[in-house]
């Protein structure tokens, strides 16, 4: 059966695009090893910046609010001792105030957008004030695109749906490594949370109405 045509009010959305920061994403990390690398190349792989890019553009043509989800690492403030930490122990990643912790240039937030930083949590419904600021901003629908399409990406879905939000995915807008990880969280997980969809779909339901 077809999908049915996706409809975004974009006086009621917000676009927010998650931990897209250049230790993460940054195609100049492809060759390097670590998660940082592994995650550079499966989103220059997907073609991930392009499709923020483009959604991004969308949304701001629209009047629909953009934000930006990311998280930086202090010296002073510990991690727990999970495996996911442990990975990327060995290189420092996202150190407050570097260009690695900065969005990356091609995505990057602009006059108007909000960025919402933390220093805790594996997703930004956790020490952020995401969920507060959205709904002071009256925003109903949440248009959800980056990394890891199964940790922060998800994370946040889950959280979004136990507030009471809608969810859109943009499952081309996302990557995780290895690539199985995204393809099972998008076919299997998500669905059931959110909508999912592609860059494509967006882009035409926030012109739809402007």
């Amino acid at each position: 059966m077809p999908m049915a045509a996706l409809s975004l009010d974009p006086q009621q959305t917000a676009v927010i695009v998650i931990e897209c920061q250049n230790d993460l994403v940054h195609e100049s990390r492809a060759e390097e090893r670590g998660i940082g690398g592994a995650l550079s190349r499966a989103v220059k792989a997907r073609g991930v910046i392009d499709r923020i890019a483009r959604v991004l553009d969308a949304a701001r043509g629209s009047g629909a609010a953009v934000f930006y989800a990311t998280i930086e690492n202090r010296p002073d403030v510990p991690k727990p001792r999970c495996a996911i930490y442990r990975w990327s122990s060995g290189t420092p990643l996202l150190q407050q105030g570097t260009w690695g912790a900065r969005v990356h240039d091609a995505i990057a937030p602009r006059d108007g957008d909000q960025v919402i930083n933390r220093l805790v949590s594996i997703d930004p419904s956790y020490g952020s004030g995401l969920f507060e600021v959205l709904r002071a901003r009256g925003c109903q629908t949440l248009v959800l695109m980056g990394v890891s399409t199964n940790f922060a990406v998800e994370g946040t879905v889950r959280a979004a749906v136990n507030r009471m939000f809608d969810v859109v995915v943009v499952a081309d807008g996302c990557a995780s490594v290895p690539d199985a990880f995204h393809e099972f969280t998008v076919q299997n997980i998500l669905p059931l949370l959110s909508t999912v969809t592609t860059s494509d779909a967006v882009v035409t339901a926030l012109g739809a109405i402007t």
